[in-house]
């Protein structure tokens, strides 16, 4: 009984075997061609375009006319063609992966609200352009050359590195290399060899200040950032040619960024200067630490003193009142960065690009 079971299984197995077999090849255009992949020599060839068009398509359609792209992407529908990234990898020698490279130490990387929008925005970009974004942190001078030399070894296709200080080996290490790489802010000794994109710091705070003159306050201080960072030298600069004969060094406090060096730099602003009605700061984190700093002294924003802050941050409507402020493009920045880095592992750009947005002064009540 459980032979004839046995023969009647084998035999149901046989004609299925056969239905599928009848199946796949009546429904087959040519064996071969049901059974394989899309290649891109297919696409090209049902597009009527060349494979060298159909791989510019791909990557992003640069210097390819619209008709020819619409054909290209239509073929690509229709034959269900996808692109093999693995293989991809391997023929270009690409790692599909790009580094977000910040040069600063851990407690500041988490207080500071703009990296989180460069890397949230970087990594979206970089997603859209079917890569991968990496981000590594390196604060110590040893770990930065470290990070340099692993770079270089091609574990990336490219790098963008967060504003870099004056007398880091990051960049000592990367510039001038192989390795495509862009900065944001202008790079310490390296602003004509390297690309980079920067808000233009000196006009912003040339605006801002004109714009508390001219709402007559005459005794103006600044917090700065950091000086070692191209957005806490290029503040300063503007705010010393805003002033121009008015400058004192009595007038500027120094912070680096933090909340808590605007409180310190506000109060030491206030001992040198009691009479002082208005205070340009650096970021608008520092700021917060400023206003909290006049209130704790008695003096009222702005009524007694005006502040005035950098960046347009989620930190400039939590102030109390919401801070008045110069909007740093950020996002716009990162577009712009990860659109220059992938042109120079394309191929499509040679030298160095620079590009600097103009600023764009928000009103609100401190000042």
């Amino acid at each position: 009984m459980r032979l004839a079971n046995d023969r009647e299984r084998e035999t149901m197995v046989m004609v299925v075997v056969k239905q599928e077999k009848r199946l796949l090849e009546a429904t087959a255009v040519g064996k071969s061609e049901r059974l394989r992949r899309p290649t891109i020599r297919d696409v090209a060839t049902v597009a009527g375009v060349s494979r060298a068009t159909v791989s510019r398509v791909i990557n992003g359609g640069h210097y390819v006319s619209g008709d020819k792209s619409a054909a290209v992407n239509e073929a690509i529908d229709r034959l269900r063609f996808s692109v093999n990234h693995t293989a991809r990898n391997l023929a270009t020698r690409r790692t599909g992966s790009v580094a977000f490279v910040i040069s600063e130490a851990q407690e500041g990387l988490f207080e500071d609200p703009n990296f989180g929008v460069l890397i949230t925005t970087c990594s979206m970009e970089v997603m859209r352009l079917e890569g991968h974004l990496v981000v590594m942190a390196a604060g110590e001078p040893s770990s930065q050359v470290h990070l340099a030399n692993y770079l270089r070894a091609g574990h990336v296709d490219g790098a963008l590195l967060a504003p870099t200080f004056r007398d880091e080996p990051l960049l000592d290490g990367l510039a001038g290399g192989d390795l495509p790489i862009v900065s944001f802010g202008r790079p310490f000794r390296y602003e004509k060899e390297v690309s980079w994109v920067s808000v233009d710091d000196h006009a912003a705070v040339r605006q801002i200040i004109a714009y508390l003159t001219s709402r007559g306050h005459r005794s103006i201080a600044t917090i700065t950032g950091p000086l070692n960072l191209s957005g806490g030298w290029w503040r300063l600069e503007g705010y010393r040619e805003a002033l121009g004969p008015r400058f004192r060094e009595s007038l500027v406090a120094y912070g680096d960024w933090s909340y808590e060096s605007g409180r310190v730099g506000a109060r030491d602003l206030l001992e040198r200067h009691p009479e002082l009605d208005a205070i340009f700061v650096a970021s608008d984190l520092m700021a917060g630490g400023a206003i909290l700093e006049l209130r704790r002294a008695g003096r009222r924003v702005p009524e007694d003193v005006a502040v005035a802050g950098f960046d347009d941050s989620k930190a400039a409507i939590s102030t109390e009142p919401p801070l008045t402020t110069m909007r740093h493009p950020l996002a716009q920045l990162a577009r712009e960065a990860v659109r220059m880095l992938f042109a120079m592992i394309d191929g499509q750009q040679d030298g160095p690009e620079h590009l600097m947005l103009p600023p764009e002064l928000i009103i609100r009540g401190s000042a």
